[in-house]
């Protein structure tokens, strides 16, 4: 989460300012999520396949979704700012990283509400629901990612997750 904060601030100020110092330094903060958890860095794969940058790397992975987002907030200010048309390794990174999401995005419903993480998966305990500041949270992050990509995905888990602050809960049979 740190690291997408800090690409954002950074891909900011290089906007604001145009100089490439804050630019370069967004881009030496990327690499940091492209190196494992295991190796120092912060990437974490669920199984074997879908990357997820961690908010705070652990053995094994907790694929934190808050955290998640807000680095991937920071790849696509990265992005943008170097062009649409650069050859982006944050590109790739966001571009990615989306497909995680989207994939792994159902395991994060509660059928009430959301999961902060998926520690009931890698670690076999008891789930870690999320409090409702988190699932506003995570409600706004997934409308502003429906404002960048159109699937539907990610405005129907937001409008679902939306409707369990207002006391809707999931079908049952």
């Amino acid at each position: 989460m740190s690291q997408g904060h800090a690409i954002s601030v950074l891909s900011r100020a290089y906007y604001r300012s145009g100089d490439a110092r804050y630019l370069r330094a967004a881009q030496r903060a990327l690499l940091l999520l492209d190196v494992p958890a295991t190796a120092g860095g912060v990437k974490a794969l669920w199984m074997d396949k879908y990357v997820w940058y961690e908010e705070y790397p652990t053995k094994p992975p907790l694929f934190v979704l808050n955290g998640f987002i807000y680095t991937l907030l920071g790849l696509y200010d990265l992005h943008v700012i170097e062009g649409e048309n650069s050859i982006s390794l944050a590109k790739k990174m966001f571009d990615d990283g989306m497909l995680s999401l989207k994939t792994l995005l159902p395991l994060f419903d509660t059928g009430s509400g959301s999961f902060y993480d998926l520690r009931h998966f890698t670690l076999g305990v008891s789930p870690n629901i999320a409090r409702w500041d988190y699932h506003a949270t995570h409600v706004n992050q997934l409308y502003l990612l429906a404002g960048l990509d159109p699937d539907p995905i990610l405005i129907n888990t937001a409008k679902r997750w939306e409707g369990y602050m207002q006391g809707k809960r999931a079908a049952h049979n």
